[in-house]
């Protein structure tokens, strides 16, 4: 029997046992035998590079869908055939975002096949707007929108006008809900030669101030509030608005009996431009040197990744489908969330996968998390004033690493 080894980063602990059920009947299917390997998200970056730099370890792997750029320029990755992506689905099989991430800028190859997908949305109380004299359809979608939501609702006699969940283990988060708003103003993270960061362009910086607005508008007692304590005090009525991941946004809506509040919930995307992410396998270079564990390890993606293995890893572990025809099963027409990941499947964007684009978002993050801490450590300064210094040191910085 050929074994191989899948690595697997773990959001929640109800990952393994599902995954491990999925490893037995492909297992038992195809005569492979297949040894998983937990990672976690804090230390995952650190262990898939140890893999690419000694060309030995696991056969296949989970990956941030953003981290495929970094590990195909080491020459770790192993290339998809095109008649092996053709087997695997259409064009059209994958959210367009999820597909830009399978490519690197300017190289037509794929390196990777999306399997689950990942978005911020908002959860917001249709009667307590109204009650904040804010007009629902208005509220949300374009960053002046946003920002003047935001400022009512701060102003108005709510307790908890909004929430804004916060992860203090990733700085990465912070970076993947500026993306949103940097694109809806019209910025970008790098050029069109993909050689130069614009990230403290005039338009970067006037989206990144609408997303430090969504930080700053947080009543002082609410802030830094894990994703799991912010949920509780929006499922408990508190609060007029959450923003949040969408697998909070799955569990309210799966386990939320409050009728008030299911009667009158409400989901949106960020901005008409949502950054969507997710997890990707990619095939390790190494295997190429042992064909029968290559081609089981082509075998073990086509399995995970199939509408039926999708769907069942939506039900279950409440991860968001990469495929479209499982998206559609999972949110039809009239689920609250519906229109948010239809949004993300038709327009949502991906970042540009320029060789050191690892390099940048891990600094990009850590500069968002310094930004925010100066923002709550000083109320009264100016969100431009602290973003442009901010900003503006990291990206020449970077553009010198560059060549620029």
């Amino acid at each position: 029997m050929i074994e191989i080894k899948l690595s697997y980063i773990y959001n929640f602990e109800q990952d393994e046992q599902l995954l491990a059920e999925l490893l037995d009947e492909f297992g038992a299917q195809h005569g492979i035998k297949v040894q998983l390997q937990r990672m976690t998200w804090g230390t995952a970056w650190a262990d898939l590079f140890t893999i690419a730099s000694n060309g030995a370890g696991a056969d296949v792997s989970h990956i941030g869908s953003t981290w495929v750029s970094s590990l195909a320029k080491m020459n770790a990755l192993r290339a998809f055939k095109p008649t092996e992506v053709a087997e695997i689905g259409t064009p059209m099989t994958f959210m367009e975002p999820a597909r830009q991430s399978t490519r690197l800028f300017e190289d037509e190859r794929v390196w990777s096949i999306p399997w689950t997908c990942w978005i911020y949305v908002v959860c917001y109380r249709k009667d307590l707007l109204k009650k904040a004299g804010i007009d629902v359809s208005r509220a949300f979608g374009m960053i002046q929108a946003f920002s003047e939501t935001l400022t009512t609702l701060k102003n108005s006699s709510l307790e908890i006008p909004w929430l804004n969940q916060y992860n203090p283990e990733s700085y990465t988060d912070l970076l993947h809900l500026a993306a949103s708003w940097i694109w809806a103003a019209g910025g970008d993270f790098i050029d069109g030669s993909g050689t130069k960061v614009i990230f403290d362009s005039p338009q970067a910086i006037q989206g990144l101030i609408g997303w430090l607005d969504t930080f700053r508008k947080v009543p002082n007692e609410y802030r830094n509030l894990p994703r799991l304590e912010a949920r509780k005090l929006f499922v408990e009525g508190g609060a007029a608005g959450l923003l949040c991941d969408i697998n909070i946004a799955n569990s309210i809506i799966a386990t939320e009996k409050n009728t008030l509040i299911q009667e009158n919930l409400g989901i949106t995307s960020l901005t008409h431009v949502p950054w969507t992410g997710g997890g990707n396998f990619v095939i390790w270079d190494h295997t190429r040197g042992h064909p029968g564990v290559e081609k089981a390890s082509l075998e073990l993606i086509k399995f995970l990744v199939s509408k039926e293995s999708n769907l069942r890893w939506m039900h279950a572990a409440g991860q968001m489908p990469a495929r479209i025809d499982a998206l559609e099963e999972s949110y039809p027409q009239g689920h609250p969330l519906h229109n948010a990941v239809m949004l993300a499947a038709q327009q949502g964007r991906a970042y540009v996968n320029v060789p050191l684009w690892r390099r940048i978002e891990y600094q990009l993050g850590q500069e968002l998390g310094a930004v925010l801490q100066e923002a709550n450590d000083n109320p009264s300064a100016d969100s431009g004033t602290i973003l442009r210094t901010h900003m503006e040191s990291l990206a020449r910085r970077l553009n010198i690493t560059l060549g620029n």
